[in-house]
């Protein structure tokens, strides 16, 4: 019965990929590749995601900043195995440590990744990265696996007997996705190896790769640390190089490689450069997303403030801020709408909101402001909870406030921190304006008795000032400047 299967599995896939978009030579190997979908179809998905991308996160407002990095990747892009694309490399206003690619040659890089790096040979190393993932085409063939496997799927329904049972369908998703975690590893490691060659390439030392792992490495590390000290879940970012160590002996093997592409009198690695170009970067909060200082949040561009419980965890995402109670407990979410009809606050609640079975509810005046406060029941993932809903117009906007209880019996508890911060709302004063700037990343020279612990104490930084100092200069946990030395130091 298995070899029925393979065979008819493999005479209807054969037939899809000889009258479908079926293989393609793949730029890098010469090989060929089962694929659905061309390269117009990669371009234009490309087109398309990178609108949705800008949407969600903004390009950070520095043209200089944005030209350097472009002509960075340009230089990269100009050795790669596919020159024909026209790549659009962009920073992004995210304090996010992240970098990613799209088909057709639109690749991201993070403000917040940008300032762990030490030198325009990292930030190659980065950007080559994430030209191998397009040279490659390893989302058209992501994409063509998944396809491929509800394929079979459907095949193995339609013409195997038996095949359409629950426990086979699960075989069969569970096969897919070992098939794409596999290609998932696989593409990494590929990636790497084409990074590092575009590193040869274009002249700069493939060993950065190396120097960014160490960064992302101990980024990590320092996260965990900060999380358990402060009784919250880590942020851990598993993107770009989070697969291995940098003793890793494959990505050893490729980087050494890599070395015959590269002309042994260069080692450019353009720290000074870089430094440069990165003096002044915003290190943290951006002011389009609103400024955390302390328990207050500030958002100048909306001009609004509100106080936040203590010890609760904010995180501060584009389109809502979310408020978290230690443990996990209790979570509020603050959000923004524009009014467009001339209705109250409840009115709102009622049509916008849907909140049908809106109860206990009352109109309120907060620091001279329309509000309106009640509580209804809502469906979340946890099952049916009571929610504490404010709703509060400002400058025709509607800033909407809900909290819940992770635990039903436990809504009472939590309701009178939802209310404070709802009741904290304000409009900002002048003098709150200067706290709501951004910090930012300045370069200074290191003396012979520079140290990390004094940069600290004199730091903006309120969480682990020293730490933090450390990771942005590579030198974590240990260890201190040389006198000469270029460092980042928060201002």
């Amino acid at each position: 019965m298995n070899t029925r299967i393979n065979l008819l599995l493999l005479f209807f896939l054969s037939l899809i990929l000889l009258t479908g978009p079926g293989c393609a030579v793949n730029p890098v190997t010469g090989h060929q590749d089962i694929v659905l979908m061309s390269e117009q179809d990669e371009i234009a998905l490309g087109r398309k995601s990178n609108q949705q991308v800008l949407q969600e996160y903004a390009a950070y407002d520095n043209q200089e900043l944005q030209a350097y990095v472009q002509a960075v990747g340009q230089q990269l892009a100009a050795k790669s195995h596919r020159i024909d694309l026209v790549y659009r490399f962009t920073v992004l206003d995210s304090k996010e440590v992240n970098a990613f690619a799209l088909p057709g040659g639109y690749i991201y890089i993070t403000r917040g990744l940008m300032s762990y790096l030490n030198s325009e040979a990292e930030l190659a190393a980065v950007l080559g990265h994430e030209i191998g993932h397009v040279t490659a085409r390893h989302a058209v063939r992501q994409y063509s696996a998944a396809q491929l496997a509800n394929i079979g799927a459907t095949l193995g329904a339609i013409f195997i007997p038996g095949m359409n049972t629950t426990a086979s369908n699960q075989l069969v998703q569970l096969f897919g996705t070992a098939l794409l975690r596999g290609y998932g590893r696989e593409h990494e490691l590929e990636a790497d190896q084409l990074g590092a060659e575009y590193l040869a390439r274009g002249g700069y030392d493939p060993q950065a790769m190396l120097d960014v792992i160490r960064a992302l490495k101990n980024q990590e590390t320092f996260e965990i640390q900060a999380a358990r000290a402060e009784g919250r879940e880590p942020n851990i970012y598993h993107g770009l190089f989070s697969t291995h160590p940098d003793n890793d002996t494959r990505l050893q093997e490729v980087i050494a490689y890599a070395e015959k592409y590269r002309d042994s009198s260069s080692t450019y690695t353009g720290r000074e450069t870089y430094l440069q170009k990165i003096d002044g970067l915003i290190f943290g909060d951006s002011p389009r997303e609103g400024i955390l200082r302390g328990q207050t949040f500030y958002h100048a561009n909306l001009g609004f403030a509100l106080r936040l419980p203590g010890n609760w965890k904010v995180t501060n995402q584009p389109q809502q801020l979310l408020i978290t109670a230690p443990g996990g407990a209790a979570i509020m979410q603050v959000a923004v709408e524009d009014i467009n009809k001339r209705i109250t606050p409840r009115e709102f609640m009622l049509t916008r909101l849907g909140l049908n079975k809106l109860g206990h509810d009352t109109a309120l005046l907060i620091n001279g402001l329309d509000a309106h406060t009640g509580l209804a029941p809502i469906n979340t993932s946890l099952g049916s909870r009571t929610a504490r809903f404010t709703v509060i117009y400002y400058n025709d906007r509607a800033y909407v406030l809900a909290g819940i209880s992770k635990d039903p019996a436990k809504t009472a508890d939590f309701d009178p921190y939802f209310l404070d911060t709802a009741q904290s709302f304000h409009a900002m004063t002048e003098k709150e304006r200067s706290l709501a700037s951004p910090l930012r990343i300045e370069t200074i020279v290191a003396g012979a008795n520079t140290r990390y612990s004094s940069l600290a104490s004199q730091s903006p930084l309120e969480y682990f000032p020293e730490e933090q100092l450390r990771l942005i200069n590579a030198m974590y946990p240990q260890g201190e400047p040389p006198s000469g030395t270029i460092l980042k130091i928060i201002k």
